[in-house]
Parts: structure tokens; sequence; C-alpha cells
């Protein structure tokens, strides 16, 4: 992947937000944002270390319930 450039990484989960070096690439910024807002519902959380160049790696931790 292209990853994200750090000045970016803050804004990242933001409805419309998309990152500076993805102009010739289509979106409308709201997928990161769908995916956080579920994660956060399913009491969740998501984390993304990105290294520009390389790539991004996204990870989603939900706690485990037992009933």
């Amino acid at each position: 992947g292209i990853g994200i450039p750090p000045e970016d990484m803050e804004h990242l989960f933001t409805r419309f937000f998309r990152a500076s070096n993805v102009s010739n690439i289509k979106g409308t910024g709201l997928g990161l944002y769908i995916v956080k807002r579920y994660v956060e519902l399913l009491n969740g959380h998501i984390f993304c270390n990105s290294e520009l160049g390389k790539g991004s790696i996204f990870t989603v931790e939900f706690t485990r319930i037992n009933s």
C-alpha cells in the first residue's frame, strides 16, 4: 500500500476525511469512519499503524464476554 502520512493520522477516522496522498484514488472518506462507529457500537477499539510508502496495518480488538 501507499501508507498514510503521519500528519493525516489524527484525522484518519473522521467522516469525509481523505489522506493528502490519495488524490488519484477514488473514495468518499466514509469507510474508516463507518468501521470505527460499528467497532465502537460493539465495545471494541480500532488502531492503525502505517508507514508511508510501505502500507498500513489496522487492528480491531473486542472484549470477549462469556455468557
